[in-house]
């Protein structure tokens, strides 16, 4: 009875995440023809906002709450704002322009030929014939050692029925096992991968030089913006 009804229970979210990953794909895809077709670069890029909340949507979709933020701040909040920039001290046309939609249409077609091909080409070679496992991952490592109880969080001692004054006990990995995942990561010495901590550690720390070049590369393309809008 237990079984079947987690079954049913798996089933069902399944079925939700795949509704909503088609109604995403939808806006998405539209989203995407509108902005290269229309003849308003400001429309142009409010299409482009979309297509990226959207992509984000779809890491969140997928669990990665990180990647999905990073999509947000980065590119819907510097690139695209960048891009109003440039549109506004340019003095672009904001109105429908015709001489968008003449000869530049080939070329871009063209160059998105091109690069879904390359990408098409890079998935197969990369997966090829390998299968996507829906199943629950095992994101979390655990070498077996002797720890404090006092040092073990309340939901770790609850869950292992370990009183706060055992003293040392050694923890299993068959008892790392029985943890719910909330509760794994708590422990002290388990590893967890893909973490928001790590992510942010490497970042900010053996990336840091790249990270801030490219916000001065983002300063430089505005500055650069500012300078062709100027009068002389």
């Amino acid at each position: 009875m237990t079984e079947a009804f987690l079954l049913a229970q798996a089933v069902e979210f399944d079925v939700a995440s795949n509704i909503a990953f088609a109604i995403i794909s939808i806006v998405m895809l539209y989203s995407a023809f509108k902005m290269v077709t229309t003849g308003n670069v400001v429309h142009a890029a409010l299409y482009l906002v979309i297509v990226l909340a959207a992509s984000a949507a779809v890491f969140i979709l997928l669990g990665s709450d990180f990647v999905g933020a990073t999509q947000i701040l980065v590119y819907i909040g510097a690139i695209i704002v960048l891009f109003l920039f440039g549109i506004m001290l340019t003095k672009a046309q904001l109105g429908d322009d015709d001489s968008v939609a003449s000869e530049k249409r080939s070329m871009g077609a063209l160059v998105g030929t091109l690069l879904f091909v390359v990408m098409a080409f890079a998935l197969v070679d990369t997966f090829g014939n390998d299968e996507i496992n829906f199943g629950d991952p095992e994101p979390i490592a655990f070498t077996p050692s002797t720890v404090d109880a006092s040092d073990l969080p309340t939901p770790v001692r609850e869950a292992l029925f370990i009183s706060a004054d055992a003293g040392e006990v050694e923890l299993t990995q068959a008892q790392f096992d029985t943890l719910e995942p909330e509760v794994q990561r708590r422990v002290p010495g388990a590893e967890v991968f893909g973490n928001n901590k790590q992510i942010a550690d490497a970042i900010f720390s053996q990336y840091i030089i790249p990270f801030e070049a490219v916000s001065v590369l983002l300063l430089a393309a505005l500055i650069g913006a500012i300078v062709v809008a100027r009068k002389e």
